[in-house]
């Protein structure tokens, strides 16, 4: 989940983990959980993230921090009191520790949230790679804010591989598609998430990879790609009826 205030955890350290007895390393990543964790699922999701570690780098052009921290929780409220995400499966504090609840809320899998927290945090590190060093935290704070939340979230959608059938959705199929204003707003239903990977398979399809790094250094400024956020929809809309909604 997109924090504004996700740099103030990075640099404060204020997301101070409970104790952890239990720690392993991979490849890329450093793994720590208590005894109540099963170290077998723990594995599953260090193999699940080192699986995709290669392919998301390349995909954002962008080399993680290395190694990655990942916090492994069995309970919500030590996960929740730790970073205040009450709500989600997995979160990320800057750009090298991630969060995750052994049973999160609307997920099929811990893997998945795994997958889709670490694209976060490579998107993260893509952003600061190209600010000024060293940062200047609250210029950095104030341009983050504007990153919008159907890309910010799309991309890690996509990157994760959690692909929703439009045709499953009724308001694809009946054609009442939101707009960017509405999937940037979580309160409005968070269709982003149903509707995220088909929006950053159309920009790769349309405007190819290239561009796609582009927009996304451009803090999501679509006229880097030469539309505005109402054409984009529909545009993105006309796609999804093509390829999925009108297929044989």
């Amino acid at each position: 989940m997109k924090k504004f205030f996700l740099l103030l955890l990075m640099f404060a350290g204020s997301g101070c983990a409970p104790e952890m007895s239990r720690q392993f390393n991979s490849a890329h990543f450093v793994f720590f959980f208590n005894k109540g964790y099963d170290r077998n699922e723990a594995k599953d999701v260090a193999k699940s993230l080192e699986a995709n570690y290669a392919r998301i780098s390349s995909d954002l052009e962008t080399q993680p921090v290395d190694p990655i921290q990942v916090y492994l929780y069995t309970s919500r409220w030590a996960y929740a009191t730790t970073h205040g995400h009450w709500t989600s499966g997995g979160n990320i504090e800057g750009d090298g520790k991630l969060h995750f609840l052994q049973h999160g809320w609307d997920e099929q899998s811990i893997n998945k949230i795994a997958v889709h927290e670490f694209s976060h945090a490579v998107m993260l590190k893509l952003l600061l790679d190209q600010e000024h060093q060293p940062l200047d935290v609250p210029i950095f704070d104030k341009k983050f804010a504007r990153f919008p939340t159907w890309l910010y979230e799309g991309i890690a959608v996509y990157e994760a591989g959690q692909f929703v059938d439009p045709k499953t959705l009724p308001f694809l199929a009946s054609g009442r598609y939101p707009n960017l204003d509405e999937l940037n707003d979580r309160s409005k239903g968070q269709k982003i998430y149903k509707v995220g990977y088909t929006m950053i398979e159309y920009i790769l399809t349309k405007y190819g990879k290239q561009n796609f790094i582009r927009l996304i250094k451009a803090y999501g400024d679509l006229n880097i790609l030469g539309t505005s956020p109402g054409a984009f929809s529909k545009d993105w809309y006309g796609y999804v009826k093509g390829k999925y909604l009108n297929a044989k």
